[in-house]
């Protein structure tokens, strides 16, 4: 090889280190953010009748609970503890569907295929 085109090869390489290393900048600058978006997530879902409402965060955790004055006065306990928890669980399944979605929109087109 000669001098020139140990050069343009040199240049090549460099260049397509370059080209990887912002491929990798740009996948890990969207993993911080995916990891800040899931660690501040909460997703909110009430019950049909608007008496329950609760909250949970990214992991599935309840951390927020809210009860109508009337769930207290109109319901039995049995009632309203089934009604808490298809309530919880209806915020878990949302929680689900948008960790998914922030997951997909996250991943390069090549990871999707």
């Amino acid at each position: 090889m000669t001098e020139t085109e140990d050069h343009t090869a040199d240049q090549a390489l460099h260049n397509d280190l370059k080209d990887v290393y912002g491929q990798y900048e740009e996948l890990r600058s969207g993993v911080d953010e995916l990891q800040r978006s899931l660690a501040t997530m909460e997703v909110h879902a009430e019950s049909p009748d608007g008496v329950v409402h609760a909250t949970v965060n990214s992991d599935g955790e309840l951390v927020g609970l809210r009860l109508d004055e009337r769930a207290c006065r109109e319901w039995n306990v049995d009632t309203l503890a089934g009604l808490i928890v298809e309530t919880v669980r209806r915020a878990s399944a949302v929680k689900l569907r948008q960790v998914e979605q922030l997951v997909t929109t996250h991943l390069s087109p090549d990871e999707t295929a």
